[in-house]
């Protein structure tokens, strides 16, 4: 099966097998590089921040994710499958494993509440934005699949790019609400 094949967009010869979908892909690669500088930055007095290291650590890998999905939909190099599915995977690891410390620590300590009751409502809104951002690119990603009732292959409107955008936002709200050294100071 060639690469991008169950993704709607019609593959086109050349340079760019899936033109949509791998313009929106960019999203990721904005947002990993947005997350590096923000996590590069300073905390207050020009001391480092404690979240700083994880924030980088998680821009590279959304970047690197937005990169090889580029590549898979575009020109589709012999790495494209492994550099799109390896940093589709070093993101979704990163995110639950945080999740599961998190909720681990909380545990240890005895609270059984949701993660976010505590937190200060700029972290609350950001958090419950990525649920639904990412609630909302499963949903367009299953609806942009190539047996989809929905899928039109020649359309400049594509669920699975909606699925990139969606989940580029959703990642960082995600950072906004729990890794950002900025948010951390705040709340």
């Amino acid at each position: 099966m060639a690469l991008g094949a169950g993704d709607c967009e019609r593959l086109h010869d050349g340079l760019i097998a899936q033109p949509v979908n791998t313009v929106s892909a960019l999203a990721y690669v904005a947002v990993g590089a947005w997350l590096v500088g923000r996590g590069l930055r300073s905390g207050a007095a020009g001391r480092p921040s404690p979240g700083r290291p994880a924030t980088v650590a998680f821009g590279v890998a959304v970047a690197a994710a937005g990169l090889g999905s580029v590549d898979y939909h575009g020109p589709g190099s012999p790495a494209a499958r492994f550099l799109h599915d390896g940093g589709l995977y070093a993101v979704v690891g990163l995110v639950a494993w945080h999740e599961v410390a998190r909720r681990v620590g909380r545990a240890r300590l005895g609270r059984a509440e949701l993660p976010w009751a505590r937190w200060a409502p700029r972290r609350r809104t950001a958090y419950l934005a990525a649920l639904g951002a990412a609630g909302a690119g499963l949903a367009c990603w299953w609806a942009g699949r190539t047996a989809s009732p929905w899928c039109d292959p020649d359309s400049l409107l594509q669920g699975h790019a909606a699925w990139h955008l969606l989940g580029a936002a959703a990642l960082a709200c995600w950072v906004l609400a729990t890794l950002d050294p900025p948010a951390q100071a705040r709340s």
